[in-house]
């Protein structure tokens, strides 16, 4: 089989274009901590939000493809309230076939069970609220900081 210059080229930017779009995403998110020990000591927890990008279970890849961090914010009220917003831009790999959106999720530090600091990853279940709107299921779901 021959292919003409103008094909290979053609099919060299197709394939291109395939690996360096990318996918942009933000949040903005509202929720709410709570220590029930001592709800004093959420005051100055750090909530990070973040964007999973390699598989947690395979170190090779997520040392060529780390997470990143898309933002931060430190709690000020007792209340335990936080709001914190990030983008994050992940590879269209298979590029239109299949859009790749950041996975956000959250790691918060925080000294609630003791005056070590602590840090904690979760999950948002079925992430997928995006801005302009505000994901908001932790201040109907407060995350919970006490060690069971």
């Amino acid at each position: 089989m021959k292919f003409s210059l103008q094909s290979m080229l053609i099919l060299s930017l197709v394939c291109i274009v395939g690996v360096v779009t990318a996918n942009s995403e933000c949040i903005w998110a509202v929720g709410r901590l709570v220590c029930n020990k001592d709800q004093k000591r959420v005051l100055n927890s750090v909530v990070e939000v973040w964007d999973k990008d390699g598989p947690q279970s395979i170190r090779a890849i997520d040392a060529i493809d780390p997470d990143d961090k898309a933002g931060l914010t430190v709690v000020d009220e007792e209340n335990g309230v936080f709001k914190v917003e990030g983008c994050a831009a992940d590879i269209d790999w298979l590029g239109p076939l299949h859009i790749n959106r950041p996975e956000f999720y959250f790691k918060i530090r925080h000294t609630c069970n003791s005056d070590t600091l602590e840090e904690i990853t979760v999950f948002p279940p079925k992430m997928k609220v995006f801005a302009p709107n505000t994901m908001d299921y932790f201040l109907d779901n407060p995350i919970v900081l006490d060690r069971s």
